[in-house]
């Protein structure tokens, strides 16, 4: 298959390589909307997609979730 199969709805997990280097992945689905968090390859990337966009300030919900790293998998670790 090449591309996701467009008739059926996203699912959590699925990862996109966009042309201008930017990655997408998709986070959660719910009554039809799809919540995707996207990589930039540079700052420069981010500033030209965003100055198309309205800041609409800081969501304090996603500033205060722990770091990423906290996410990961340990490599080896046994779960407890």
């Amino acid at each position: 298959m090449d591309g996701r199969d467009r008739g059926r709805p996203p699912q959590k997990g699925e990862e996109y390589s966009h042309p201008d280097g930017t990655t997408e992945v998709v986070f959660m689905t719910e009554e039809g909307r799809v919540l995707t968090f996207r990589e930039y390859p540079d700052v420069g990337s981010f500033d030209r997609s965003v100055s198309r966009a309205e800041y609409r300030g800081v969501n304090a919900d996603v500033a205060s979730l722990p770091a990423a790293s906290e996410f990961a998998d340990s490599e080896g670790a046994a779960d407890e």
